[in-house]
């Protein structure tokens, strides 16, 4: 057991689901790995995230890495279908931009902009970007915007 910031211990188990959503598992993922129920998971997740004091599963995790709780994860690898993706959100393009300039349907890429939102626990798709960058996944060059705004002043 591990004491949190409220001083209520975290189980091993509440620790190891932690782990897991920081992994970027699912709850059914998390179920069948552990041998557990689906309800189960809910519960250790739910009570963890009481006595971290945290709002939502994203906002547990951080808090836990923050208290030293979880392992860092040392590199976050996404399919490069996610990562080309993710490129076009951090441009500002529309998912209809960017099934049309990458040939793929529109429900493929909400898809994959999901998949890429739940590995890197992002709130939605700006976040999902966002994080991407943060991580260096995607490279944004933001050079051309610059230049165009100077120009027009």
């Amino acid at each position: 057991m591990r004491a949190t910031r409220f001083g209520l211990p975290l189980t091993d188990r509440e620790v190891q689901i932690l782990q897991a959503f920081s992994d970027g598992a699912s709850y059914s993922q998390i179920a069948a790995d552990l041998f557990l129920a689906k309800p189960s998971v809910h519960n250790y997740a739910s009570s963890a995230m009481k006595k971290l004091g945290a709002s939502n599963q994203a906002h547990a995790v951080r808090i836990a890495f923050g208290q030293g709780l979880l392992r860092a994860v040392p590199v976050v690898e996404l399919p490069a279908q996610w990562v080309q993706v993710l490129e076009l959100v951090a441009a500002g393009r529309t998912n209809r931009e960017i099934a049309e300039v990458l040939a793929r349907s529109e429900h493929t890429v909400v898809a994959q902009i999901h998949g890429a939102r739940r590995r890197l626990g992002a709130r939605d798709r700006a976040h999902a970007a966002a994080l991407a960058v943060a991580l260096q996944l995607v490279r944004v060059d933001v050079t051309p915007e610059i230049r165009a705004g100077l120009h027009a002043a």
